[in-house]
């Protein structure tokens, strides 16, 4: 017992060293292809949301010229009616900064109309909605609809598709069709003018990253298949 006890300790040691050496996403990415249901992140919408954008912001985050990467994963396809094609897509904070996104569980949509947010692309197109809807992009975004990611943060939204729509789609059931996320946004966001006699913003923009980037397409599997 006593000559096993410095070895305890030196193996304890040793997978503390590795956990440090692997990193804080290496390890997640690796469990989640091995377990079912084990997510890189939180939930999007567990992550804080923009307070005060005028005055709170990360420079490091500001300077970030591509900070976002996307993942997609898509679930089999069953036959049971009952079921669910699960589609999770994964948003990465690649940056060193605390970089603010556009996210707004109604508003992840399917199909891509130009407008800023998450959204889901099928290929070949099919009938399938998340049920979400986006018009045209305002020249400031409420707050409530700007979440924030920490350095090296991930999150995760969940899309479910029932599958009554799901199997009478031949689009979908092909066993050819594919899935990629993306996320867009048009514009930094404006900072509105606070009424009455306050200092003036140190900002003049919501510093929100405009570009557009997209996942590598996966291929909805059919089970048993």
């Amino acid at each position: 017992m006593r000559g096993g006890r410095p070895n305890a300790i030196v193996g304890l040691f040793l997978l503390i060293l590795l956990l440090m050496l692997a990193g804080p996403n290496l390890i997640p990415r690796l469990a989640s292809s091995v377990i079912p249901g084990f997510d890189e992140g939180v939930p999007c919408e567990w992550l804080p949301r923009a307070s005060d954008r005028g005055n709170h912001q990360s420079l490091i985050g500001r300077a970030a010229t591509a900070p976002f990467s996307l993942r997609v994963r898509a679930g089999p396809i069953t036959s049971d009616p009952a079921g669910m094609l699960v589609i999770t897509i994964v948003v990465t904070n690649e940056s060193l900064g605390t970089v603010p996104f556009i996210y707004d569980p109604n508003q992840v949509i399917v199909g891509d109309n130009g407008t800023s947010g998450l959204g889901l692309i099928f290929n070949p197109p099919n009938s399938l909605t998340t049920g979400g809807t986006r018009t045209s992009d305002p020249a400031t975004f409420p707050e409530t609809m700007i979440r924030l990611l920490a350095p090296r943060q991930s999150c995760v939204h969940r899309a479910e598709f029932p599958n009554g729509n799901v199997l009478v789609d031949p689009a979908v059931t092909s066993g050819n069709a594919s899935v990629r996320a993306y996320y867009r946004a048009t514009t930094p966001g404006q900072v509105l003018p606070t009424p009455g006699i306050v200092p003036t913003p140190i900002y003049r923009d919501q510093g929100l990253w405009v570009g557009y980037v997209e996942s590598d397409p996966v291929t909805l599997t059919i089970a048993g298949q």
